[in-house]
């Protein structure tokens, strides 16, 4: 990877393995501490948990952003998913 400010990530864990996949995540994890900024797209809403904040996108417009923790506040719901539904439904 060499040492990139910014690092872009289309769907980085579709198809791969749960133990493959939690490696990537703990990688992706020691990039973010040391300073790297990364843009992960994903339509797997329990990977979107794991980031620093989440943009939900419906239409390619941003109907939702915020850190995962604050949305499932603002929505009250329990899941990503759940939020994007209600998101998507206003």
């Amino acid at each position: 990877l060499g040492n990139p400010q910014l690092l872009i990530l289309d769907e980085p864990t579709v198809g791969i393995d749960p133990s493959l996949r939690k490696k990537i995540w703990k990688e992706l994890f020691a990039l973010r501490d040391n300073g790297v900024g990364i843009l992960v797209t994903t339509h797997v809403m329990d990977e979107a948990e794991l980031t620093d904040k989440v943009g939900l996108l419906l239409g390619g417009k941003i109907i939702a952003f915020d850190t995962p923790q604050h949305l499932k506040e603002s929505y009250q719901a329990s899941s990503i998913e759940e939020v994007f539904l209600k998101a998507e439904g206003e």
